[in-house]
């Protein structure tokens, strides 16, 4: 198995780097990100600033969105914002800040996002893509659930490819520390499903393909956590999403059943089937690691009875969620 390397403390970087910006002056959501390593996180970086536990020297208050606006506050009071910035001699007019006057971005740190960026290039270059003729008489399924943000539920199913039937399934329960961010996927949800893939191999009930509630190389990055999962975990995995993450791919007019080209710079990286007539939007389809295009269509569409998802991650998530 290839070692995922340590994953950071987000929420801890985050805190020192708000920590950072001094009374008298602001910063956004937006440069908070990006001293993170990537403005993508902006989002993160504002339900964070909503939903940690605050106190009275708390310094979140200094946190004002990309136009100057004072955005929400603890109980979504943006008056305590502009008293608690006005004690500090920045004062809001009209509801907004002068970020000319009163802007900060001069964080220090060690961009965390930018490291694991470059743990994803490393990674591409380790995804094997490759055909597979034969198809499984057995294919697994794994889904992460979260009871609550910093728990997940990993669920494997071990389903019978040809009728879909569930064979058997395992869980398993650990915390987690790293946040949803879009993109980076694969450093929330990869410690806890190695651990499952542990237990599966220790059951000695592992599918010779496993089925990922995720992206493969249908990534901006082509670094998806199926591609992650199937190279640290050492086992062949596609990825399955409801969600297009990047590439061209025309939608309009498809059949139940059809299957459509998803190409991204160029490249044939994935697959859109529409599951059934009832389905409004179709799924992604794409190679995690060890097959390829043709294979993961292929084994999808083998295990497509008559629900929108594939039998294994139907099962995940279902056994997931329960938990």
């Amino acid at each position: 198995m290839t070692s995922l390397g340590e994953i950071p403390d987000l929420s801890r970087c985050l805190r020192d780097l708000i920590a950072q910006v001094p009374a008298g002056r602001v910063t956004t959501y937006g440069r908070l990100a990006e001293a993170l390593g990537n403005r993508i996180a902006a989002r993160w970086v504002g339900h964070f600033a909503m939903n940690h536990a605050h106190t009275p020297t708390c310094p979140c208050h200094r946190i004002v969105r990309a136009d100057g606006r004072l955005g929400l506050f603890i109980a979504g009071d943006e008056r305590a914002k502009a008293r608690r910035l006005a004690r500090e001699g920045v004062i809001a007019e009209q509801g907004a800040v002068d970020l000319t006057r009163y802007g900060f971005d001069d964080f220090v740190g060690n961009r965390p996002l930018q490291r694991l960026e470059r743990i994803q290039q490393d990674l591409v270059a380790k995804v094997s893509i490759r055909p597979r003729r034969r198809m499984p008489k057995l294919a697994g399924g794994v889904d992460v659930s979260y009871p609550n943000p910093d728990e997940g539920v990993a669920a494997y199913a071990l389903v019978e490819t040809a009728t879909g039937r569930l064979v058997w399934s395992t869980t398993v329960r650990r915390r987690v520390v790293f946040p949803y961010i879009t993109t980076y996927l694969a450093f929330r949800e990869l410690p806890v499903l190695l651990d499952l893939i542990e237990a599966v191999r220790v059951a000695d009930r592992l599918a010779p393909v496993v089925l990922v509630d995720g992206s493969g190389i249908l990534h901006q990055r082509h670094a998806g956590v199926a591609s992650h999962l199937g190279v640290v975990a050492g086992i062949a995995t596609v990825g399955v999403t409801k969600k297009l993450l990047c590439g061209q791919v025309d939608i309009d007019g498809m059949a139940s059943g059809e299957s459509r080209p998803v190409v991204h710079e160029d490249r044939l990286i994935g697959t859109a089937i529409r599951p059934t007539a009832g389905s409004r939007r179709p799924i992604f389809i794409s190679p995690g690691h060890r097959v390829d295009v043709a294979f993961s269509e292929r084994l999808v569409q083998s295990l497509l009875h008559g629900r929108r998802l594939p039998e294994p991650i139907y099962w995940a998530d279902r056994l997931s969620r329960a938990v």
